[in-house]
């Protein structure tokens, strides 16, 4: 989590911009949206929240085939997929959270709760990434290698490394948008 941290966190999300947040990097990337403006056929989000974030599960299993493209992201997507993971994750029952590894928990780590406003998504990926570290740092090896068959990956081990590995792996994206936002060319 530390080089995690070093590496890109720091360099994503130290004085990150409502406008960089919001920037499209081109027309039609995905982005953080009122339910009502989104042009998307699958958005995520809470079922009633008024803000998703744009998808589309076609266009997305099409480019997995690698039969299409799908759209850039917008830096606000990236942290609202990711943001409430390692909070999430940190309540597991694996790490001594009260919270069950059930297919709905893990559900709402990616993109349930969309917040639209970037000083708000960045605290509670800090918040989250705090309790994850702390979390850790009273586990044993015993609760990480317990097999926990609601969660994707059926153990806390696997699970908190794919985790960090998508934490790490969008915070690199962040970077990339980030230096695409300060560099982009005046019209």
């Amino acid at each position: 989590m530390g080089v995690v941290e070093i590496y890109s966190l720091t360099r994503a999300l130290d004085g990150l911009t409502q406008e960089e947040f919001d920037w499209e990097p081109h027309a039609g990337a995905w982005g953080v949206r009122r339910r009502d403006t989104s042009t998307t056929p699958n958005p995520s989000g809470q079922a009633s929240g008024d803000w998703v974030l744009d998808q589309d599960w076609e266009l997305a299993a099409a480019a997995d085939r690698g039969e299409a493209v799908e759209p850039m992201t917008t830096v606000g997507w990236l942290l609202n997929h990711f943001g409430a993971a390692p909070g999430l994750t940190a309540e597991l029952d694996f790490l001594g959270g009260p919270l069950e590894p059930t297919p709905g928990v893990y559900g709402q780590m990616w993109g349930h709760t969309v917040l639209p406003d970037v000083d708000d998504a960045v605290s509670r990926f800090r918040a989250g990434w705090t309790a994850l570290k702390d979390a850790l740092a009273r586990a044993t090896d015993e609760m990480l290698e317990r097999d926990c068959e609601g969660h994707p990956w059926k153990r806390g081990d696997r699970a908190v490394g794919a985790m960090i590995n998508e934490v790490s792996h969008h915070g690199t994206q962040i970077c990339m948008l980030r230096d695409l936002y300060a560099h982009q060319l005046s019209p």
